[in-house]
């Protein structure tokens, strides 16, 4: 009984101490002075696939780099898209303090076959040109000059550009294998995938091959060999049409081969309508869709289904609509997706899931993500109970009504506010680890 006691008293003290630490976390947090800067200080704001946030920094020794958006007198907000022949990079440059109100949109193309250094060194170049009005109210102004060379890369006109020979056809291929092998343990994956795509204003086509093997094998204590292959093939098509700054159509088809799923070969064909609440053109920034689509699938199932069946077609329809934003505060993103057969409503689909990264106090901030799905159309499961083995090593897709992931992030960052060294001596070297 006395240890008992102790051992609650002990948690009661532990979650004390805890609560006062974040306690006092906030508290600084709020109650950190302002800083007075003597130049420029900006707030680089970019996912890494949307610059190189290292490169920048080193380059542009001239501004002072900040962690935290209100430290800073400049939030530059960069994101990245793909483009007709490449990507397209968008930078968004908010005046704060005395440069509230002063903002500017910048964007810069890159095409397909440029590497990753042309694409930072593009994106640096313009933004030394979004900040050229900042500057020259500092004392940098002197410093600053003006040349005017040939640009780095350039954004295709339009559909009737005739000197792209690819006539904006873009190839990507991979191919790829792992092998682990240990006493007890083996395992062999291999993947191909193939992709063509042909993006403009008014179009969007693409196709995608793509496969993927994995062969593993157990040796149980008893000396015997537990053997798990699994495989998955697919091939899609789509052709998506621009029917105003707001209205998109699109038509679309699939195959697809799962041993997860029981499915020795299924053909799906499609078509969706969307709409967006804002303009396409700012997507980057903002995009609130909503859409409808209407398909039909056949499928062949590798053993017989619950339902008694090696081959049925199935007419579906849903609904969708999906939140994304990307502001100075953070970004975030909603959607919901609904599925239902016309056969039969009561097999149907509901999702739900979204993500939150925003930014509270100097310092501090918050990362929620989650997904919730309502399933009632598994009419591929097999008419066997699951084995073991599939159970414990996931090989096969289990009976469910529910399924459901969510997490949540709390950081917090103090001392110092500038951002501008960068050193990455024995970054990726992890020579303290133990394994």
């Amino acid at each position: 009984m006395q240890f008992t006691a102790s051992r609650s008293l002990a948690a009661q003290s532990g979650r004390r101490a805890y609560l006062l630490t974040l306690l006092s976390l906030l508290l600084c947090a709020v109650l950190l002075p302002a800083t007075v800067f003597a130049e420029l200080s900006v707030y680089l704001d970019c996912k890494k696939r949307s610059c190189d946030g290292e490169f920048i920094r080193r380059e542009l020794a001239m501004v002072d780099f900040v962690r935290d958006p209100k430290d800073a007198q400049v939030h530059a907000l960069i994101t990245r898209q793909r483009s007709a022949s490449g990507r397209r990079f968008e930078l968004l440059l908010y005046g704060l303090r005395s440069f509230d109100g002063q903002d500017f949109n910048l964007q810069v193309a890159t095409p397909n076959d440029a590497s990753n250094d042309q694409q930072r060194r593009a994106v640096l170049d313009k933004l030394k040109l979004g900040l050229t009005p900042y500057l020259l109210r500092t004392g940098l102004a002197d410093s600053i000059s003006v040349n005017f060379d040939a640009p780095v890369t350039r954004i295709l006109a339009d559909e009737g550009d005739t000197h792209d020979p690819w006539n904006y056809w873009v190839f990507r291929s991979e191919v790829g294998g792992k092998m682990e092998n240990e006493d007890s343990r083996k395992l062999e994956e291999t993947w191909t995938s193939f992709s063509a795509n042909r993006v403009t204003e008014d179009w969007r086509l693409g196709v995608g091959i793509d496969h993927k093997q994995k062969n593993r094998q157990f040796l149980l204590e008893d000396g015997s060999k537990l053997d798990d292959n699994t495989s998955r093939n697919s091939i899609t098509a789509a052709a998506i049409k621009s029917l105003s700054p707001n209205w998109s159509v699109g038509l679309g088809a699939s195959g697809q081969q799962s041993t997860y799923r029981n499915l020795d070969l299924s053909q799906r064909v499609a078509a969706a309508l969307e709409y967006n609440i804002f303009p396409y053109r700012l997507s980057a920034e903002k995009a609130l869709t909503l859409g409808y689509f209407l398909g039909a699938t056949n499928y062949s199932y590798e053993q017989t289904t619950v339902f008694g069946l090696l081959e049925e077609t199935r007419v579906d329809h849903g609904v969708f609509a999906e939140l994304d934003i990307a502001q100075t505060w953070g970004d975030a993103s909603i959607a919901l997706r609904s599925a239902q057969m016309l056969d039969d409503p009561s097999l149907y689909r509901v999702t739900f899931g979204g993500n939150l990264n925003y930014r509270i106090a100097r310092g501090l901030s918050v990362s929620v993500w989650g997904e919730s799905s309502l399933v009632k159309d598994q009419i591929y499961l097999a008419n066997v109970d699951a084995s073991t083995s599939d159970i414990l090593l996931g090989s096969a897709a289990l009976n469910t009504d529910t399924e459901t992931k969510i997490g949540i992030s709390l950081r917090y960052t103090f001392g110092s506010i500038y951002n501008n060294i960068v050193n990455n001596r024995l970054q990726g070297a992890s020579f303290a680890r133990i394994y």
